[in-house]
């Protein structure tokens, strides 16, 4: 009798609690769990080590966790760039952390409560931070030159020659492989004439040989603000009164407009356009190389020279090169007008991009997406 009482009991327990929850539904009432109240998790520690290098387009990024109650469910990071990784790039790393036991535990987690050690950075965002599904957290790591030591010890900004042609007024040099510009100061004694900025390995000063004397050039390879190489000093030109204008008569200013070089120390003088103009404008398209490094690729023109900023017309393919001459892929905006190229960088013409826009014959955006 006693058992069977038991019985009646816990039915009608169960018809209660059923009635409840139904009800409840039905109304939206506010329930309150039977389950004991879960643990707060206040606070995070986790180890961030990035394997992204500059010039590539790696994610390779580790999360662990430092606490058995969690563990890393996912990490990715999402700004990774088309054509590679600049020195002064932040990738943002969005981690996904799991409860071990969502059953026990909940998060109660806020961004001041986020201890990440390893590669240096900032937590950006948390969000999840109030239950027992998936705790979110954004971090941004540090510029990647202070990460990725490995890229400044390898940064060849070496120039190794240099000299004048003495019939022109033009001062050349070899190239740094790493370098996007040059910066070059001219003197006559050790009075300082001019200094000048330059992507070109030679530049035309012959409208600074004003009087005789005894001129000479310094110039050091640029990658960025940051990173520049040592100054390289040239040997002394010593000209007369009238050798000196003589060099003044064949200035030209056009030479430092453009991307200029010389085939040789003893060559002449060859330029590559660069586009400032409305339209495109070829360079030069023939017997050039292109030149893979960490930081992309480049395409070193038969000359030595190559383009940046602007469009270079390469075996019947046009390309875009930026600033520092590396070529770029995806959205280009150009004079006004949008502009698509490929993953190997030759612009699109005729077609629909991969994210469903229409280029023309010209190449420029015509349409929304389809």
């Amino acid at each position: 009798m006693l058992n069977g009482g038991r019985k009646i009991i816990k039915k009608v327990i169960t018809a209660v609690l059923g009635a409840v929850t139904t009800a409840a539904m039905i109304f939206g009432l506010p329930m309150t769990s039977l389950a004991s109240n879960r643990t707060s998790i206040g606070s995070v520690s986790i180890t961030v080590s990035s394997e992204i290098e500059v010039g590539s387009t790696s994610s390779d990024v580790e999360v662990t966790s430092n606490n058995s109650l969690y563990d890393v469910y996912n990490v990715s990071v999402t700004n990774v760039p088309s054509d590679g990784w600049d020195p002064d790039d932040n990738p943002k790393v969005q981690i996904k952390l799991e409860l071990s036991d969502s059953d026990d535990y909940q998060w109660s987690v806020t961004k001041s409560n986020i201890s990440v050690s390893g590669d240096s950075g900032t937590v950006s965002s948390v969000s999840g931070g109030s239950g027992h599904g998936y705790l979110t957290i954004v971090y941004t790591l540090a510029d990647l030159d202070e990460i990725d030591t490995d890229w400044e010890e390898n940064m060849d900004l070496d120039i190794d020659d240099t000299a004048w042609n003495s019939s022109y007024g033009i001062a050349k040099w070899s190239a740094a492989e790493a370098a996007k510009k040059y910066e070059v100061k001219l003197y006559r004694g050790s009075t300082l004439l001019t200094s000048v900025t330059t992507t070109s390995t030679a530049y035309d000063f012959a409208n600074y040989f004003t009087q005789a004397g005894t001129y000479s050039f310094k110039v050091r390879a640029v990658y960025s603000s940051k990173y520049k190489g040592d100054w390289e000093t040239s040997d002394d030109l010593y000209v007369t009164t009238s050798q000196a204008t003589a060099i003044a008569s064949t200035y030209n200013a056009s030479y430092n407009s453009t991307t200029v070089s010389y085939n040789s120390y003893e060559g002449s003088l060859t330029s590559t356009v660069t586009n400032s103009g409305s339209g495109l404008i070829p360079g030069n398209t023939t017997d050039g190389t292109w030149i893979q490094t960490q930081y992309g690729f480049w395409y070193r023109n038969s000359d030595g020279s190559w383009t940046s900023n602007g469009w270079q017309e390469i075996d019947g393919k046009w390309y875009y090169f930026n600033a520092y001459g590396y070529r770029k892929s995806g959205w280009i905006y150009w004079n006004n007008k949008w502009y698509y190229c490929g993953a190997d960088g030759a612009m699109l013409t005729n077609a629909y991009t991969p994210d469903g826009y229409y280029v023309n014959a010209a190449g420029v955006w015509t349409t929304i997406a389809a």
